[in-house]
């Protein structure tokens, strides 16, 4: 396809492994109800089970331009590329199998980024948990296009959602790295060789758009509820795993690389450093110290204290400066540095106590 031509102006890519049928039913009706209509639908069944296969297969999209990809599971970074890969429209937005969208958002977002000639465009997520919906908004009000200071921020946003020295407002407290919120000019990708890194399995679409807004130098954001994001206690994002923190590494890994060649400055590595402590803090709730975690807890202290001595977390730890953490960061890079692993882990689960 030449650069330029395309068949429809937007292309709504699902990602399918194992996700539950009513939910799957809910993500393909908001779809389905959209008051825009020039837009085609790419299912990418990554190795779906069957019972998911066969709901797919004989589902009703009435008069949808639909197009089903079926692999072997590979994981959601290599199917979000095969729909980068076979998209025919000149924009393209992932949707995950389990949430839905507002009617009006394709005709919404389309509209915005015509208006404003742009190759990225974010919006604001609900996060809905079964108790209550939180706003997730990167920014406080529409910004139809990016000043050069601000396509700046946006990187480091990707890695860190709130930083002192950001400029507040616009910019509000939450992270720009998630894949739901975005659409992207589909020339722009191309053009640039921009895709998910291959097997990773948490966070990819942070080390994605973090390479998308290296480049871009048309973004803009719309502050509008447009994406309804389902939390739920067994998705990839929350829960309990085994080894978890070797899940995060990869990412890590890949943002570094990442930092090295773009040739980024040492801002962007203490932001990187922070977004090491934060995954590892992370794991130490999530998997060290879940109640789930069959081990005992002496062991898997232990085990916290050796994953701090490994890469990139040790250098990370050595190297992070606290001018721009908050007190209540500062206190677990203190205890990390001093090797107090016990009081670490009192310190935290205190701190979330607090928080709530």
């Amino acid at each position: 396809m030449a650069d330029g031509i395309h068949d429809k102006l937007l292309t709504a890519v699902i990602p399918v492994y194992k996700v539950e049928l009513g939910y799957l039913d809910e993500c393909f009706k908001s779809i389905l109800a959209q008051t825009f209509k020039d837009f085609e639908l790419i299912i990418v069944n990554d190795g779906a089970p069957e019972d998911v296969t066969s709901y797919i297969d004989g589902y009703d999209f009435h008069d949808a331009d639909v197009r089903i990809i079926k692999q072997e599971n590979q994981g959601v970074a290599v199917a979000r590329n095969a729909g980068i890969d076979a998209a025919k429209g000149k924009y393209l937005t992932f949707i995950d199998a389990d949430d839905t969208i507002t009617n009006d958002k394709f005709e919404g977002i389309v509209s915005y980024a015509e208006e404003n000639s742009l190759e990225v465009l974010m919006w604001a997520v609900n996060w809905n948990y079964p108790d209550h919906t939180y706003k997730f908004s990167p920014y406080t009000c529409d910004i139809p296009k990016f000043t050069d200071e601000q396509l700046e921020e946006v990187q480091l946003k990707c890695m860190v959602g709130i930083l002192p020295f950001y400029k507040c407002p616009p910019a509000g407290k939450d992270a720009s790295g998630s894949a739901g919120a975005k659409l992207y000019n589909i020339d722009f990708l191309r053009n640039n060789g921009l895709k998910y890194t291959p097997g990773l399995k948490k966070s990819e679409d942070m080390l994605f758009n973090l390479k998308v807004f290296n480049v871009a130098r048309s973004v803009g954001f719309l502050k509008r509820f447009y994406y309804e994001y389902r939390i739920l206690e067994t998705s990839a994002t929350f829960g309990y795993r085994e080894n978890g923190i070797d899940v995060m590494t990869p990412v890590l890994n890949g943002i570094r690389e990442h930092l090295e060649a773009a040739g980024k400055s040492e801002l962007f590595y203490q932001v990187y450093y922070m977004r090491c402590m934060f995954f590892y803090l992370e794991s130490m709730d999530m998997d060290y110290l879940n109640p789930n975690n069959p081990k005992p807890l002496r062991a898997r202290i232990k085990e916290l204290a050796l994953k701090s001595s490994e890469e990139p977390y040790a250098t990370a730890f050595k190297n992070l400066s606290s001018e721009h953490l908050t007190f209540a960061r500062k206190i677990p890079l203190f205890l990390i540095r001093h090797r107090m692993f016990g009081m670490l882990a009192l310190f935290y689960k205190t701190y979330k106590m607090i928080q709530g």
